[in-house]
């Protein structure tokens, strides 16, 4: 693994995105990568005519199951510690419901008020105001929008309609900065390559044209690093996404800690450790990842975790505060649009990954 200096020119997008494509049709959701990938030039405010979906969506969620929830992809899930509960919200298939998990068990949400169905959105727990913010994403319709909502553990509210805000799209990546303590989130360019970093002023979102990226965040990671007190953002690498680059945010631009890392799957902190870790495909086919292995964040490098394979393709990856564990969301079976699977969840206690529920 080498280190890059900033600002090496940005690679081939279609490349990028070809090898994103095949990134996340090991987790179960390729066809949300290929609906980002063909998505149309946005125009107009959030509000404008829906735009056409690059596939078909269907009109009714299923009925979710009576101990937890099913979904095809694309759900946002984080941590609440103000309620001690873990959030998920939308999903292709389930693009309107919000489940709690409590550490044993799944509760369905009825919120009195709640975003329009979508999936692909980004979530994070805002410790500044004590709730669960959810940005953007791709609604069941189609169309990629740009709001933001709180969750205070009862009920979503409407922050920021989106005017004036960040560029409209799905899997934005959105995480705390405890030591600037700020929310940081990091989208897609609206019309070029690479990514922006905007920060939550506390009623709208304010771009730092500083923290331009030259590669597309989509299918990368972002997370705090309690060791260089610092957020550090995991994205693919070109030609063929099997390798990822580290960047560190500074409070004014990312700097490049390493290139060559491991693939991306999931990142999260381990409170057992108190060291970030990074769960992702190492091995690839043309269609699906082989194999998958866990590594460890030191500050400067990813050292590899012995055993630390995940039971199944990671679709989402948190840190349980409350229970002091590692959750790791996802399916036995592969889930595709039409075809949710119910959501299986697994805690990693440092040494193994045991299944809960």
């Amino acid at each position: 693994m080498g280190v890059e200096p900033p600002g090496q020119p940005p690679g081939n997008r279609w490349l990028i995105a070809a090898a994103f494509a095949v990134l996340i049709a090991a987790t179960g959701t390729a066809g949300a990568i290929v609906a980002a990938l063909q998505r149309p030039p946005i125009s107009g405010p959030p509000d404008a005519t829906p735009l056409p979906t690059p596939f078909p969506f269907p009109t009714v969620a299923p009925t979710p199951v009576p101990s937890g929830p099913v979904d095809g992809f694309g759900f946002g899930v984080a941590d609440d510690p103000a309620t001690h509960r873990v959030i998920v919200f939308g999903g292709v298939d389930s693009y309107d419901t919000t489940w709690l998990w409590d550490g044993g068990r799944w509760t369905l949400a009825h919120p009195r008020s709640s975003p329009p169905g979508r999936f692909g959105a980004a979530m994070a727990y805002d410790a500044a105001t004590r709730t669960v913010m959810l940005f953007g994403g791709r609604l069941g319709p189609g169309q990629v929008v740009n709001d933001t909502w709180g969750w205070n553990g009862t009920a979503w509210r409407e922050l920021d309609d989106g005017v004036n805000g960040p560029p409209p799209g799905e899997f934005a990546l959105m995480a705390w900065d405890t030591t600037r303590a700020e929310m940081v989130l990091v989208t897609r360019t609206e019309t070029a390559a690479g990514g922006e970093t905007w920060t939550w002023t506390g009623n709208h979102w304010m771009r730092d044209e500083r923290g331009d990226l030259v590669l597309d965040p989509i299918a990368g990671a972002m997370s705090y690093d309690p060791v260089s007190r610092a957020l550090l953002l995991v994205s693919p690498e070109p030609p063929d996404g099997a390798h990822s680059r580290t960047l560190r945010w500074d409070g004014s631009a990312w700097r490049v800690v390493i290139t060559g890392g491991p693939a991306v799957g999931g990142l999260a902190l381990d409170p057992h450790v108190g060291a970030l870790v990074l769960f992702g495909a190492t091995t690839y086919s043309t269609a699906f990842a082989v194999r998958a292995d866990g590594w460890q964040w030191t500050g400067s490098d990813w050292l590899p975790l012995s055993g630390a394979a995940p039971p199944v393709a990671v679709e989402a990856l948190v840190e349980d505060g409350d229970r002091s564990q590692i959750l790791m969301f996802g399916s036995i079976s592969s889930p595709t649009q039409g075809n949710p699977q119910p959501i299986r969840i697994w805690s990693w206690d440092s040494v193994e990954w045991v299944p809960l529920g």
